[in-house]
Formats: C-alpha cells, sequence, structure tokens
C-alpha cells in the first residue's frame, strides 16, 4: 500500500468517480456523502466529479442534493460546471479528427467485436453501434442498447459518421487484453482505457478517445483553468479508468473493493455503500490525510 504523498490538510481541489466509488453498484449515494459534500464547501474545496459517464446519463441519474462545482464527463473527453440546476456551460471538450475516425473505425471493423462509435459532447449519449461478427454478444453490450434504445442507431457501411467523440469495445474480461494489444497496434496514437461493465456481466470495455483524452487530463486542464496542479488535489476512484487520474493528484486513495490491484497501490477507503466520501472527510478533519 502506497502512503498518500504531499502534505496532509485539506486539498484545495477534491476530485472522485461516481459509480462503484461513492455511487454503490447496487444503490444510491449515501446521505452522509452528499453531506460531505457540503461539509468540502465550507471548507473552500472545489469539488468534482470525474466518470466515465456522458453528461446525459449523470445528468438523468445524478442525486438531487448533490452540491458539486464542476464535472469530468465521458473519462475526460469534456467538462463543465456545475450548479444547483445542473450543467453549466462547457469548459473544453474533445472530438476525433476525420483521419482518426477513419482509422479507429477500421481497426474497431477489424477486430469484429461488439462496438459503439460516440457523439462529441455535449451530446456524447448519442452513438452508433456494430454488432459482433463471429464473437458472442456481451450481456453489457445487450443492455445498453436496451437502455439507450431512442438514441442508439445501428451502423451500416457506407454511413457518414459526421463528428466523433469516442468509440467503444467489449469483450469478455480475459479476451481483453489481446483485443487491446491488436487494436493499439493498429491504431497506436489514439488513448485507451479499460472500464468495468456497469452491467455487472464480468465483461470489459476497452475506451478509446482522441489522444491525451483521460480523467487524468481533464483533471489537468481543469487544474490548469483553476490555476491549481496535482499537488493542490486529492483523488477517489476505484476502477482502471481512474487510474491516471489517480497517478496525476499527489494525494489518491481508492475503495476497498476497487478492481485489483488498485487496493495493493493505494491508500484504502472504505467500500461505495459504507460513505467513503464521509470517511475521509472525517479523516481531513482530523488532520489524519
Amino acid at each position: 500500500m502506497n502512503s498518500l504523498d504531499g502534505p496532509k490538510g485539506w486539498p484545495k481541489m477534491l476530485l472522485t468517480d461516481f459509480d462503484g466509488t461513492i455511487k454503490p453498484n447496487r444503490g444510491e449515494v449515501s446521505a452522509a456523502d452528499l453531506r460531505a459534500f457540503k461539509r468540502l464547501k465550507k471548507r473552500g474545496v472545489l469539488r468534482v466529479i470525474a466518470t466515465g459517464r456522458s453528461l446525459y446519463s449523470f445528468e438523468r441519474d445524478y442525486p438531487k442534493g448533490l452540491d458539486l462545482d464542476y464535472l469530468i464527463f465521458s473519462s475526460g473527453l469534456g467538462a463543465c460546471s456545475w450548479t444547483s440546476q445542473g450543467p453549466g456551460p462547457l469548459l473544453f471538450s474533445r472530438q476525433f479528427t476525420e483521419l482518426e475516425i477513419s482509422s479507429a473505425l477500421k481497426a474497431s471493423l477489424t477486430l469484429k467485436r461488439g462496438f459503439f462509435v460516440f457523439e462529441p459532447p455535449p451530446n456524447c449519449h448519442r452513438y452508433l453501434y456494430k454488432d459482433p461478427d463471429g464473437y458472442p454478444f456481451t450481456q453489457g453490450y445487450l443492455s445498453r442498447n436496451k437502455l439507450y434504445s431512442q438514441v442508439c442507431t445501428p451502423f451500416s457501411p457506407g454511413i457518414k459518421l459526421g463528428p466523433r467523440g469516442q468509440f467503444l469495445i467489449t469483450a469478455p474480461w480475459d479476451e481483453m487484453p489481446q483485443v487491446r494489444a491488436e487494436f493499439e497496434k493498429l491504431c497506436p496514437s489514439l488513448s485507451l482505457t479499460y472500464s468495468s461493465s456497469p452491467y455487472g456481466d464480468r465483461s470489459l470495455w476497452l475506451e478509446i478517445f482522441p489522444p491525451e483524452v483521460s480523467k487524468g487530463c481533464g483533471a489537468a486542464c481543469l487544474a490548469k483553468l483553476l490555476n491549481l496542479n496535482s499537488f493542490d488535489c486529492l483523488s477517489l476512484g476505484n476502477d482502471f479508468n481512474d487510474l491516471d487520474l489517480l497517478k496525476w493528484t499527489k494525494r489518491s486513495l481508492v475503495t476497498l473493493d476497487a478492481t485489483e490491484p488498485l487496493p495493493s497501490e493505494f491508500q484504502t477507503v472504505p467500500p461505495s455503500d459504507d460513505s467513503p466520501l464521509s470517511w475521509l472527510v472525517d479523516k481531513l478533519e482530523k488532520f489524519e490525510l
């Protein structure tokens, strides 16, 4: 277990993942953690959620009592301010160049796995989907298309993609390392990260972004806009797509039930169903973090 770097005491900005970190996979953000956001505000700490969700998905499901300053969404593809009324103006966003889209599409078709192609922010919940060719469907692939049936369209040869912000390929957990290696060989310049399927089907999702898009890069961009740096920030996460954020901040923690090997690499907090943010704020108040 790594100890926390940097000085103890209140950070200037706290960044936390959402699903599986402060929001249990089967439940809601606790009242204690919602109060913890307000306690952070009283201490002058900027509060940021850095999520893999799209802006649409987060706005649909966020707790109504959430007191937040900024949202980094789609794993760093974009960010916005946040008010009691919901999202404010976009602070930054990214999308692929035409050449990158062409390259990523060719690679995705070559791998023959099920994949999604998302529009850029703020409409990054809208997407095209391509069924796997010769491989079984993952349950997460089917579940997502069912949940987002109103905003997804099947991919067909010759369709004009238009601006795009993200590709996402699904595969079983044990097959994904090979899928990633093959994709990376075909598109070495693009940004790749894993995330665990949010549908509990033990599949992995390969998230593909323009170069230098990640939660860590998004945090760095937001910090620069606010005249902060990594020493001013503390992060909290639980999954593979949090890793570069956890490495960017000088103080980093993960939930006790985080995806391996994160709990052995970072200091831990209680799991998502045991109010980890409230626990963290308690420790900060006692000057123990």
